[in-house]
């Protein structure tokens, strides 16, 4: 069987909706991020998928008309290559922090001492820590996290940000999604690096069942200015009297209305950290 290689650049604000659609209808998601404002996203379809190309390309077409995308390249690949094996030189080591290091199960890597390995299949683009948002999620709780404490992870996606919670020490973590489809990649994830028996998954928002009862040490929310404003007032219910609040998936010129909902929540924004165009806030009890 033959196989088409699908490449677009898109501008990072719209490298989740344009990633669904890749993962939807495509086989394999890569993310290849630029100095500048912009990403690479790559996936692949057999040479007789015509409609799930058909769905790839309205969906493409809908988003370009309120943004500029780059266009859609086709390219055929040779009969013998597969695309299993092609969208992974797109990925390299990443490492985060001072001790984070972000490693596709691909790649032999020795850890060094003091490393904390998260190792990942690279699948939705905000889960893999290229993006600016994952990065300064990672870096944050790499700082923030201390053995043993309860953490609460909102929108988790592909996971990341809860195994890298269980691999710098937390007791607990509280992982919920509205995407169920989300959920359920997230806790093969989990399964897959051995840490299910410290997590609690669940499909919805906050407050829920699965927060129900429970307070937290650090609550992460990597959504976007909207999703912050939605779920900003049921975060002071659920942090501890010294708990850390990190709103992070915000656009630069969505950075007020985020911190004024985050402040009218009874929040105070202790620290903003910008990497490229997005903004990630710290966050405390007032």
């Amino acid at each position: 069987m033959s196989w088409h290689e699908l490449r677009i650049t898109v501008p990072f604000e719209y490298v989740e909706p344009v990633s669904y659609l890749f993962e939807r209808y495509g086989y394999g998601l890569s993310v290849e991020t630029k100095p500048g404002e912009y990403a690479i996203l790559r996936s692949y379809l057999p040479s007789l998928s015509r409609q799930r190309l058909a769905h790839i390309e309205v969906g493409i077409k809908l988003a370009s008309s309120v943004a500029e995308l780059g266009e859609l390249q086709i390219t055929p690949l040779g009969v013998d290559e597969d695309w299993r094996d092609s969208w992974k030189k797109h990925f390299t080591l990443l490492r985060v922090g001072e001790h984070l290091v972000i490693k596709p199960s691909w790649i032999e890597y020795d850890a060094k001492p003091g490393d904390v390995v998260i190792d990942i299949d690279p699948g939705l683009a905000f889960g893999t820590g290229y993006h600016p948002t994952t990065y300064s999620c990672l870096e944050a709780l790499e700082e923030l996290i201390r053995p043993g404490q309860v953490i609460l992870d909102v929108g988790t996606g592909s996971g990341i940000l809860t195994i890298a919670a269980a691999k710098l020490g937390a007791g607990h973590i509280t992982a919920v999604d509205i995407d169920g489809h989300a959920v359920r990649a997230a806790q093969k994830n989990f399964r897959r690096t051995g840490i299910s028996e410290l997590v609690n998954t669940d499909s919805g928002s906050i407050p829920g069942s699965a927060t129900r009862g429970r307070t937290y040490d650090v609550a992460v929310a990597n959504i976007s200015a909207r999703g912050i404003r939605l779920v900003s007032p049921a975060i002071p219910d659920l942090l501890a009297p010294a708990g850390v609040f990190v709103a992070s998936g915000i656009i630069v010129d969505q950075h007020d209305e985020a911190a004024s909902a985050i402040s009218d929540a009874g929040l105070a924004v202790d620290e903003i950290r910008q990497r490229e165009d997005w903004i990630t806030m710290l966050c405390r009890r007032r």
